[in-house]
């Protein structure tokens, strides 16, 4: 069996693998990327670019009130077309990484094994992604759909039955419902979206079920059943029935089969063990993206994977920059999330303001007859951004700004000054940066400051 020999080994080509790939050989290291299947990894097949073809069909299909009839082929077709394969391909010959398919497993720390060739190297970095968790429900066996088999469906099913009201389980909820399926959405919450702000995640959740969604709120599944129609859900006093089951509860990092415990890398279910640097428990070995157990986003994967390329090449450590882990989900309207909750806010004991805008204000969303929503910003007396959230038109969009400026320390009175295009939904945030200036103008010791400078 030949062997090769790098600096480097990335192992996984999703969106952290193909990063990191690029990154190392872009600095001169001898590089190559290992890849199970193909190039692109969950979020471009089976994830983020199948998910929006869908609800960009039931948005349109919504707002025509005509369903199209090969609603599945197109959502097939658009993968094909925002396929990474090509343009991955074009970038890692550029840069001269080698790039190896099939399976793979460590002999130890520093060697790894594939079908038909060994590869030794100084350096890994692990980009294995993740996989939708089965979760322990009695009754669950094969049969049940997740993000991945999701896709295989010929046409939206008459009825579908989501279990977890996390950012998947929403999405696919109601772009299903918009396309004439019968769903129900099951939660065990008080409300969606979790780990989004409460007030705005409790708004959505309302303009779903008004939308005409099935949500069952305060739900927990007890059991689950295959039948010879479709599937039972039994959710406390309910028993609920469905063509499909498709469940969305929580990821599990991709390790299996790698032999980690050969290279002396500690890995659980959940994630493979790193610390703040995204070293392993192995000293020569890195991961980043989803198999970390962390914000599973691919734009979080790829800040992981520039960290963990530097921190593997170069001497002094560094850790990810987040940036306020942004991210958004992508139902109708949109809800983006940036930093703090207002609830994290009271936890930490800050003192904090809150500034709104909401979108029926705003004359492009007016125009655009999407008026569904607000902008929440949560900031220190000092205009300092702790939070922002929105929820309405392209908020994942419109989130971008305020990372910006919270990354490099602009306060609300840059943005309030900031010149933002007419008619555009960017005004919707300026107007809430506006409020900052509207509040400090309110105190009692502001106007007696303009008295004198008038005077």
């Amino acid at each position: 069996m030949p062997v090769k020999t790098y600096d480097v080994v990335v192992v996984g080509g999703g969106a952290a693998g193909l990063v990191a790939a690029v990154a190392a050989g872009a600095f001169g290291a001898r590089t190559a990327l290992v890849e199970i299947d193909r190039l692109g990894g969950e979020c471009s097949w089976t994830g983020c670019v199948p998910s929006k073809a869908l609800i960009a069909a039931a948005s349109l299909a919504h707002r025509s009130g005509h369903i199209p009839g090969n609603v599945m082929e197109h959502v097939l077709d658009t993968v094909q077309k925002a396929s990474k394969s090509s343009k991955a391909r074009n970038l890692l010959k550029r840069y001269q990484v080698d790039l190896l398919f099939g399976p793979s497993a460590f002999k130890n720390r520093n060697t790894l094994e594939l079908p038909d060739t060994t590869i030794t190297a100084g350096k890994f970095i692990l980009c294995t992604g993740s996989s939708a968790l089965r979760p322990d429900i009695p009754g669950l066996r094969d049969g049940y759909l997740t993000n991945r088999e999701v896709w295989d469906l010929p046409a939206p099913p008459a009825s579908l039955l989501v279990i977890g009201g996390g950012p998947i389980g929403t999405e696919l909820a109601q772009a299903f419902h918009r396309l004439g399926t019968k769903v129900t959405l099951i939660h065990s919450r008080d409300r969606l979206l979790p780990r989004d702000d409460a007030e705005l995640a409790g708004e959505l959740t309302g303009l779903l079920a008004e939308d005409g969604l099935d949500i069952r709120l305060n739900s927990r599944v007890r059991e689950v059943e295959k039948t010879e129609t479709g599937w039972r859900v039994n959710a406390g006093s309910d028993n609920l029935f469905g063509e499909h089951l498709l469940v969305s509860l929580g990821r599990t990092a991709n390790a299996e089969g790698l032999n980690l415990e050969a290279a002396g890398v500690e890995f659980s279910r959940e994630q493979i063990k790193t610390d703040k640097y995204l070293r392993t428990t192995a000293p020569n070995i890195w991961a980043a993206g989803d198999c970390t157990g962390g914000l599973r986003f691919s734009h979080i994967a790829e800040i992981e994977a520039k960290t963990a390329v530097r921190n593997a090449l170069f001497p002094f450590n560094s850790r990810p920059d987040y940036q306020g882990a942004p991210w958004a989900t992508f139902t109708d309207p949109e809800l983006a999330h940036l930093g703090l909750t207002e609830e994290e806010c009271k936890e930490q004991n800050l003192k904090y303001s809150v500034y709104y805008q909401p979108f029926a204000g705003d004359d492009r969303a007016i125009a655009d007859e999407t008026t569904d929503g607000r902008v929440k910003i949560l900031s220190s007396p000092l205009g300092k951004l702790l939070g922002v959230h929105i929820l309405g038109p392209r908020a994942g969009e419109l989130i971008n700004e305020f990372v910006l400026a919270r990354r490099k320390g602009l306060r609300l009175h840059d943005i309030g000054l900031t010149a933002h295009v007419y008619p555009t939904l960017g005004l919707a945030g300026q107007r809430a940066a506006d409020e900052w200036f509207a509040g400090w103008a309110a105190h009692p010791w502001a106007k007696q400051l303009f008295r004198m400078f008038r005077r």
